[in-house]
């Protein structure tokens, strides 16, 4: 059996305690877990220090030749978008995804692809997400996405009635 000084686990336990006690309280903060509820009454813009936010998504499914006979899985752009011409602001990340079909929803984290604003369209930030569920083309889904901004808020925003679009 492995012994302890008394002396040091009592100096180190309380710091354990309270790093992990800190650890979960981030965790919990920043939860991806909502009820389908809030992520349907999401809002369609939010606005988070000063700037108006907005999505823009294009969704698809690649039917190209060299694919599989039924498709490969759903791919999602998403464009956050900095309403009245205003740069994005560069404190602001979006971290989590979900696309939902009906009763179905996909949830995902966004890939490392980001496209942060450049000089032509400072008031976008593009994320991706690839390897989402073979639903059917043509069907119109909502998509919503989870903010964090530099003081660790959360937000959550929302766009409808998006159609998933066909590459053959």
């Amino acid at each position: 059996m492995l012994k302890v000084n008394p002396k040091i686990l009592a100096t180190l336990l309380p710091l354990i305690i309270v790093a992990l006690f800190n650890l979960g309280c981030k965790a919990r903060e920043i939860s991806g877990n909502y009820p389908m509820d809030t992520l349907q009454s999401a809002p369609e813009q939010i606005e988070v220090q000063n700037t108006k936010l907005t999505l823009e998504t294009y969704l698809w499914r690649d039917f190209m030749p060299i694919s599989p006979p039924d498709g490969k899985p759903l791919i999602a752009v998403i464009r956050i978008k900095a309403q009245d011409s205003m740069e994005f602001p560069t404190s602001i990340i979006s971290d989590k995804l979900w696309i939902i079909n009906g009763q179905e929803i996909w949830e995902t984290e966004f890939t490392n692809e980001e496209q942060i604003a450049s000089n032509s369209t400072p008031s976008l930030l593009e994320k991706v997400a690839r390897g989402g569920p073979k639903w059917e083309s043509g069907v119109e889904v909502d998509v919503i996405i989870r903010i964090i901004d530099e003081n660790n808020h959360t937000y959550l925003l929302k766009t409808s009635n998006q159609l998933i679009n066909r590459t053959d």
